[in-house]
């Protein structure tokens, strides 16, 4: 072979040499630049999903806030409607009573008219027995009520003490009315109880006994 043709070999072949290296470098970068785009848009679509990801949850932080916001209404709101329920019980509780009392009044149950010592209420604490008397007129209210009051304490059916210590209570009602009295006593006697008569104008007399040993008052009339 001769030189000349070796060279033109040579040439020929570092030229395609050359061309070969080209070819794939080109396509490689053509490779990488689709490469690069694909992954630009994945990027792209990666950024927008957590954008709308951050929106839903910026969402429902707003929601959740409404919610607890809501929540936190909801329960004041059932406070105060089992505060006023309550208090409604406790007030029809109290007009119930005070509807008994004055029903008591207009339509006793014995149907007795006239005035009478409704009921006695009574604690004892530290030495000292402190009680409440309720007088009222059934029926019939056109006259004041006018009299004396005086309460015995009987222990073992002998009198223990008596109030007031001097003179009688003067009372004056024409519906009803609530005397208040104590009487010092270190101790009472299982047996204890209040004897009140009530000594009216016109010299009637009426007379009522009350139990103290019981939790709950009973009261019976003495005879």
């Amino acid at each position: 072979m001769s030189r000349s043709t070796f060279m033109v070999l040579l040439v020929g072949g570092l030229f395609g040499l050359f061309a070969l290296m080209y070819f794939v470098y080109d396509k490689g970068v053509r490779s990488g630049h689709a490469k690069y785009e694909q992954d630009q848009a994945l990027v792209a679509q990666l950024n927008q999903s957590i954008g709308e990801v951050r929106q839903n949850l910026s969402v429902a932080e707003e929601n959740l806030i409404i919610s607890k916001r809501q929540q936190q209404i909801q329960e004041e709101a059932y406070k105060q409607m089992s505060k006023a329920y309550a208090n409604s019980e406790q007030k029809n509780s109290v007009l119930g009573s005070r509807l008994d009392f004055y029903r008591s009044i207009i339509s006793p149950e014995d149907g007795q008219s006239g005035p009478a010592i409704q009921e006695l209420k009574h604690v004892f604490a530290d030495g000292k027995l402190n009680f409440d008397i309720t007088l009222v007129q059934a029926i019939k209210h056109k006259h004041q009520v006018r009299g004396n009051l005086r309460v015995t304490l009987y222990e073992s059916e002998l009198v223990s003490a008596q109030w007031p210590l001097s003179s009688d209570r003067s009372v004056n009602y024409q519906y009803f009315q609530q005397v208040s009295g104590s009487i010092e006593k270190p101790e009472l006697a299982e047996d204890a109880k209040l004897k009140v008569e009530l000594t009216l104008q016109d010299g009637t007399k009426l007379e009522r006994s009350f139990a103290l040993t019981q939790p709950q008052i009973k009261s019976d009339k003495a005879g």
